[in-house]
């Protein structure tokens, strides 16, 4: 195999699962991409999701593995990771207390 491996060279399983995984890379590409301030590339992986559900599906997996990842680091239960990120969120749209 050479290159980068793509959803074809994932050994045979759960095909949800699989498209679950690959959509998910896609949505991190994207976060990526607007971390370069690529809107190009932005746009180029959007339009690579066939639909909102699957932009959806790999967004809400890409969400968990990265919350899952920062519990473990912080130490922090779930819920408390869960609401530090409301919170951020929230600060996002009205500005800090």
């Amino acid at each position: 195999m050479t290159g980068t491996p793509g959803p074809r060279d994932r050994p045979a399983g759960n095909p949800d699962l699989a498209g679950l995984v690959d959509a998910a890379q896609r949505a991190a590409g994207v976060l990526a991409a607007r971390h370069r301030h690529d809107p190009e590339g932005v746009a180029a992986l959007m339009n690579t999701f066939p639909n909102d559900r699957a932009l959806a599906g790999g967004s809400l997996l890409l969400a968990e593995i990265a919350l899952g990842l920062y519990r473990q680091q912080t130490g922090q239960s779930m819920d408390e990771c869960v609401h530090e990120l409301a919170t951020q969120l929230e600060n996002a749209v009205t500005g800090p207390p």
